[in-house]
């Protein structure tokens, strides 16, 4: 999941969140314009306990909405980062096992949604799509039935 010699940052971003990430590459080729392209985000969250005690803890959420794949990249622009460090060895811990977590549930996410929903198989991609399209009845010209039924009728 994470390497030994990942290259680990914890981000402070002008928005207020903090983020966990493996970074990929610095793009530092445009002053102007600088990126770093990082994956496996991950937002830290502070959270107190409901007893009352107002002990705090924190937690780690994807980042990003549907980015959750280990070989998802994205693009932060660096004008938003207020802050760098390299996280601590216990925060570390924490995040690789969230990093595992995150990776389990979206590998289940697919494999439920492609088994139920989707008309394209898995591992298919924009393949599927193409063997769906060329699997159509040739008879109807340039017609393509993408939601079943009857062609000729409009509802």
């Amino acid at each position: 999941m994470i390497s030994e010699n990942a290259d680990l940052r914890q981000f402070k971003l002008s928005s207020g969140e903090e983020l966990v990430c493996e970074i990929v590459q610095w793009n530092e080729d445009n002053i102007e314009n600088l990126e770093v392209v990082v994956r496996k985000a991950m937002r830290l969250v502070m959270q107190e306990t409901t007893d009352g005690s107002g002990v705090k803890f924190y937690s780690f959420r994807p980042w990003m909405v549907y980015q959750e794949n280990e070989d998802d990249l994205l693009i932060i622009n660096t004008n938003n980062i207020v802050g760098i460090g390299f996280p601590p060895e216990t925060l570390v811990v924490q995040y690789v096992e969230a990093v595992a977590e995150m990776i389990r549930q979206n590998r289940e996410r697919e494999e439920t949604h492609y088994a139920n929903y989707s008309p394209r198989k898995k591992s298919s991609g924009a393949n599927g799509l193409k063997e769906m399209l060329m699997n159509e009845d040739s008879s109807r010209g340039n017609v393509i039935n993408l939601f079943g039924g009857d062609p000729t009728k409009i509802h």
